[in-house]
């Protein structure tokens, strides 16, 4: 049975794939200093040794990327998250994870960045 796809319903079609496929925004680490102001949560998703390596944005709570899915109890469902990693690469997945089950999620950010712009950070005790 062939049957022939109008223009909407591929357009129809197209939209959803798109939608099926949208990422956890980057944001800058302007950004992340004006949403910390906003009291969200923030989750590094890196290993610990990186933490104590390179330090962390004060207010972090840490849930290295492999083991996010079966912490998932760990993160408040009320509050709107951000995440971060060295560069922002896990971050936009750990991002991707918690929309999938349904946290909401303002941006994925990396450390290096936040470094650069010489903003502060703390290191685990």
């Amino acid at each position: 049975m062939s049957e022939k796809m109008t223009r909407g319903q591929f357009l129809l079609c197209l939209a959803g794939t798109a939608l099926a496929q949208e990422k956890t925004k980057q944001i800058t680490s302007e950004e992340l200093e004006a949403l910390l102001k906003q009291h969200v949560f923030l989750l590094d998703v890196r290993e610990p040794r990186e933490l104590v390596e390179v330090g962390a944005v004060k207010g972090y709570m840490n849930i290295p990327l492999g083991q996010l899915e079966s912490r998932l109890s760990e993160v408040p469902k009320d509050k709107t998250i951000v995440t971060i990693c060295a560069r922002g690469v896990r971050a936009g997945k750990a991002g991707d994870i918690l929309v999938k089950h349904g946290y909401k999620v303002a941006g994925a950010c990396g450390i290096t960045e936040w470094k650069a712009k010489n903003k502060p950070v703390v290191y685990p005790k």
